[in-house]
């Protein structure tokens, strides 16, 4: 959402951004002694007869032209955490955005902005394409809005007990008609998947693999029934932040065809890691959440034996203690062989990168992944496991491809698949000229927003044309 509408204004599309204004976008203004501006009067948002006065903030997104609207009411969103619960206690995440998007809503109405096309995202923003939907009761602002909802992680759908139904203020068909009824629950990501006009995942394989029982988290049923709305559409990278030919956080730039920078960034790699820089074994990098879904746990595990093998690991990353903990003794037993990064840091992301020889993401799912895009922008071949948007965005090498391999790939979920896919790398990294080839391939891809925002542009296109509308 700082990229997307980016590249669909550049693309002269009229695009608004909307979002509650979160504790940490307060911090994010106050360390640059800076505010946004009041977009309008504050106002009163109505839930369960209870009314709620919110403010609308507005500024432009970073390095754009784009408005971004922020939706201001200090109880239920200056918290500690986006997703932390109210002082009782109490997951109020429906409450929460039930009010965002009501007053989103009152807001566009405000200011006399009806948009074309409203795109809402994952589970929170839900209540937007229901409102829109079902033409019996359905609010007639929306008779000229079509509705697209993006699905980014499948395994987060906004759950809540029977009795929060009515915060919504839906009719009681909503639910007695199984739009939003998920065993005995309401399911805010089903409503939206069976409101909106199109459906949109954030990667091909992804698209596919959440029609599948093992990968639809229980919604793969609601998702084969829209047919083909369902599409999916690869993230982009933002070339503004990610390049290796103007990022800031680099000793040297450097670029397709002219790769002598990166030598400089892997020496500054190896100073910032404590590795040999004059060892000319594989440097791996890794960045990410310490979760299993990123398959964390089994690079941690196959680490020993790669170490033992000759290769050097920087891993940066934060999330589950008993894996930063993994992180923590594994560099402890192999000093100038493993270096834990724990936590996040943006320059030293940067820095690994451009820094490392290759980069792994063992992923057990991914719907699209970005770092493998930035790893192959930076010349830094990714290793990935086969799944969502690594399996769309990675072609990997098996010795007879070396015309389209960008990386490496495995299949199996599990150390040893892992640990064999990097020794195989490792072996063809001493092959410079089958190597650089691999790299050169890697960095002419272009998975720039522009192509992208063109894909959506085709999706708003069927969305107006499925509402009988013109675009």
């Amino acid at each position: 959402m700082g990229a997307l509408p980016k590249a669909l204004a550049a693309r002269s599309h009229d695009v608004d951004v909307f979002m509650p204004f979160h504790l940490e976008a307060a911090r994010w203004y106050r360390r640059r002694n800076t505010w946004p501006e009041a977009a309008l009067p504050p106002f009163e948002v109505s839930l369960l007869g209870r009314s709620h006065t919110v403010g609308l903030l507005w500024d432009l997104l970073p390095g754009s032209i784009v408005p971004v609207y922020f939706v201001a009411h200090d109880p239920l969103f200056h918290r500690r955490q986006i997703y932390a619960p109210n002082a009782e206690g109490r997951d109020d995440g429906l409450w929460r955005f039930t009010l965002f998007v009501r007053a989103a809503i009152e807001a566009l109405k405000r200011l006399d902005r009806r948009p074309r096309i409203l795109h809402a995202h994952d589970w929170h923003p839900a209540l937007a394409p229901m409102l829109g939907a079902w033409s019996s009761w359905r609010d007639r602002w929306f008779d000229d809005v079509a509705s697209v909802l993006t699905i980014h992680n499948l395994g987060y759908q906004g759950v809540y007990g029977r009795e929060e139904f009515p915060i919504l203020g839906l009719p009681d068909s909503a639910w007695t008609g199984g739009a939003i009824e998920l065993g005995g629950n309401v399911n805010l990501l089903k409503g939206a998947i069976v409101a909106a006009d199109m459906i949109t995942a954030v990667s091909s394989t992804y698209a596919r693999e959440i029609r599948t029982k093992e990968g639809g988290v229980g919604l793969d049923g609601v998702l084969n029934a829209r047919g083909d709305r369902v599409v999916g559409i690869l993230n982009g990278i933002d070339t503004t932040v990610w390049s290796p030919t103007r990022d800031p956080h680099l000793p040297a730039h450097y670029g397709y065809g002219d790769l002598r920078g990166k030598a400089e960034c892997r020496a500054e790699l190896c100073r910032i890691a404590g590795f040999e820089p004059g060892d000319p074994g594989l440097i791996l990098g890794a960045i990410g959440r310490l979760t299993d879904q990123k398959g964390s746990d089994l690079l941690l595990e196959a680490a020993p034996e790669l170490i033992r093998r000759g290769i050097r690991i920087a891993m940066l990353g934060s999330g589950e203690p008993a894996l930063e903990g993994a992180m923590r003794l594994l560099e402890t037993h192999a000093p100038g062989r493993f270096r834990a990064f724990v936590g996040y840091d943006e320059p030293v992301a940067h820095r690994i990168e451009a820094g490392a020889d290759a980069f792994v993401m063992p992923s057990r799912f991914e719907p699209c992944g970005l770092n493998q895009m930035y790893s192959l922008a930076y010349g830094t071949p990714p290793i990935v496991r086969k799944t969502g948007g690594l399996a769309d965005s990675v072609a990997g090498f098996n010795g007879h491809n070396l015309d389209l391999a960008t990386g490496f790939s495995f299949d199996e979920a599990s150390p040893h698949a892992l640990a064999a896919t990097v020794l195989f790398a490792q072996s063809v990294f001493f092959h410079r000229e089958t190597w650089h080839r691999i790299v050169a391939n890697g960095m002419a891809q272009d998975f720039s927003w522009d192509r992208s925002a063109g894909q959506y542009e085709a999706v708003y296109r069927r969305a107006c044309e499925l509402r009988g509308l013109p675009w």
